[in-house]
């Protein structure tokens, strides 16, 4: 009886042993996954959520490898969300377009651009292939764009740069009044757009493209009921952007690290090449005087003109 409850103690406290040690590795575990990381990154929402997380997927372990930096993605509710959260401190690095862009730099001295994208960018009218013959006829003798007087086009979500403030910034630089267009509306999923075109749901749409092919974006299954009517040369609009830091801060040195690993990027290269057609960038440059600064100020002048930017319905 006496050995039965020695052995009974020892087994209790082998049980115990094992329990803390337990405890212990699972505290560590815990300790290790909550750790801080070095740098936090969002996006603009303009894709799904679940797209954005497989891009993360690639892009983060290469700029993590690059640097030697541990880096987070921050998931971002909407547009404006996830300029609040660069406003707020909540992430270091957000990548932007033109109209998120706009909100943030014009006149923000605290916050600057890290990269650009390379020329890559163009924007696209679309109109539905059966009545193309009718709508070079409304070209002729005036500029490409006047194409949308009297029609009813789509542009993607009011926040976007890419499928509503690029496509304002050369209805503008043609001199094609905005108030010219019969009905606009707003669709925030562009994927989308090309449908509403094909089945004649609107006249036609502006949709963005990057390089390439023109409609490379657009279901196979849509893409002979559409066609292009217009496009504009290549161009930009996506940055990358950061709080300001002091320049011998540890924030400042990390920040030009994920620069120079994304200035790096080499689309020759399959690994760097698989990075950057998560984006469908060419790859990454320096800011300079043109963009995002001049263009921003373009902007701006539009949005003067106009006494701020027009407002569609949502379709």
């Amino acid at each position: 009886m006496i050995q039965s409850s020695r052995q009974l103690t020892l087994i209790t406290s082998i049980c115990m042993g094992l329990l803390i040690t337990s405890c212990k590795e699972n505290n560590n575990q815990t300790t290790l996954k909550r750790a801080p990381a070095d740098l936090r990154l969002a996006e603009e929402p303009y894709q799904s959520q679940e797209v954005i997380n497989q891009r993360m997927a690639i892009v983060i372990p290469y700029l993590e490898k690059a640097t030697g930096l541990r880096i987070d993605y921050v998931p971002a509710i909407n547009y404006e969300h996830s300029h609040q959260m660069l406003r707020d401190g909540d992430v270091d690095l957000i990548n932007i377009g033109l109209y998120g862009g706009f909100k943030l730099l014009h006149n923000n001295p605290k916050v600057t651009p890290l990269v650009i994208q390379k020329r890559s960018f163009r924007s696209v009218l679309i109109r539905n292939s059966a009545s193309l013959e009718n709508s070079q006829e409304r070209s002729d003798g005036a500029s490409p764009l006047s194409i949308v007087h009297n029609q009813s086009i789509g542009f993607g979500s009011r926040a976007s740069g890419s499928t509503f403030l690029q496509p304002l910034l050369h209805l503008h630089q043609q001199e094609v009044p905005f108030l010219s267009i019969s009905e606009c509306f707003h669709e925030p999923n562009t994927n989308h757009l090309p449908l509403l075109v094909a089945d004649g749901s609107i006249d036609l749409a502006f949709i963005p493209s990057l390089s390439g092919d023109p409609l490379q974006a657009i279901a196979p299954e849509v893409r002979d009921k559409v066609s292009v009517v217009w496009q504009s040369e290549l161009s930009r609009n996506d940055f990358v952007v950061t709080a300001v830091h002091p320049a011998q801060s540890l924030k400042h040195e990390q920040l030009q690290k994920v620069a120079t690993a994304l200035l790096a990027l080499n689309p020759e290269r399959p690994e760097h090449q698989r990075v950057l057609a998560t984006w469908g960038y060419q790859g990454f440059e320096k800011p300079n005087p043109s963009f995002p600064h001049q263009t921003l100020q373009k902007v701006a002048d539009v949005h003067a003109s106009t006494g701020g930017f027009p407002t569609c319905q949502n379709l």
